[in-house]
Parts: C-alpha cells; sequence; structure tokens
C-alpha cells in the first residue's frame, strides 16, 4: 500500500507549503467554503501498538520486519516521575512512539495512511476531500453549485 497523496508530513518532495498552496487555490477557485481544521493532541504518545501492528501487517510489513520494528520502538520500557524528591511506582509503556525516534514519523504515517486513504475514497482527482501533514488536517467539503 502507498502513502495517501494528502500526506504531505515526512515526505520527501512534500511540505507544509504543498498543502497550503492547495488549500489556497480551492478557496480562491470558490471550491472549498467549508473547511474544518484538525490536530490530533499527542498524536505521537497515544498510537496503541496493536492498531500499529493491524495496520503494518495490512500494509504487508512481514513478520519479522514486524517484530523488528516492535523491539525498535523499545516495548519493555517503563518510567517514573519524581515530586519534591519522591518517586513514584514504575509505570509500563504501554502506547504511543518515541520521541526523537527517526522511526517514529515512518510508523506514524502508516498509521494514519488507512484513515487518509478513506476520507478520499470518492474523491475527484482534482479536489481533495482533507489534506494532512503530519498529526494535522483540514477536512475540505465541496462547494455545490446552486441550481
Amino acid at each position: 500500500m502507498s502513502y495517501s497523496g494528502i500526506q504531505g508530513g515526512f515526505r520527501s518532495g512534500y511540505s507544509t507549503l504543498t498543502n497550503i498552496l492547495t488549500l489556497h487555490h480551492l478557496i480562491e477557485a470558490d471550491a472549498a467554503r467549508h473547511i474544518v481544521f484538525l490536530d490530533f493532541a499527542s498524536a505521537f504518545d497515544s498510537v496503541g501498538w496493536p492498531y500499529l501492528q493491524q495496520e503494518l501487517k495490512e500494509q504487508g510489513m512481514t513478520p519479522l520486519v514486524l517484530q523488528l520494528v516492535y523491539q525498535l520502538m523499545y516495548p519493555d520500557m517503563s518510567y517514573s516521575l519524581i515530586v519534591n524528591g519522591c518517586q513514584s511506582p514504575k509505570q509500563p509503556r504501554t502506547c504511543g512512539l518515541l520521541q526523537g525516534s527517526p522511526l517514529s514519523p515512518i510508523l506514524s504515517n502508516r498509521f494514519i495512511n488507512s484513515l487518509l486513504h478513506s476520507l478520499n475514497w470518492n474523491s475527484q482527482p482534482t479536489f481533495p476531500s482533507a489534506l494532512f501533514f503530519a498529526d494535522d488536517g483540514v477536512l475540505i467539503a465541496p462547494t455545490i453549485p446552486k441550481a
């Protein structure tokens, strides 16, 4: 499965400017009057491994590579907090992609990819239903001409 064309984040040849210019063109052409801006809060922190694993399987990742990716995400990590000099009990890390890992942006794109394909399943080639850059998105409703 290829990356959705509406995802501009973490991809060679794409930038925020790509999406801004596309959206600007649609607005100026009066083709998009109803626009919803999205920002998925803590997108990297909330990715659940079972969902990511299923998505990667559906995208054709082999079991060996899937296991390697899982191990590179440090699944056995735990954390504790120190407040006023007192340390909390250790808590297991149960979800999320590691901040700063070069693998995290790639996995994030893979994780959201099927959503983006679904959003544009019935779009005209010249009129996207959504544009995304990493965890920020724009949903675009086409303007329906008056009869």
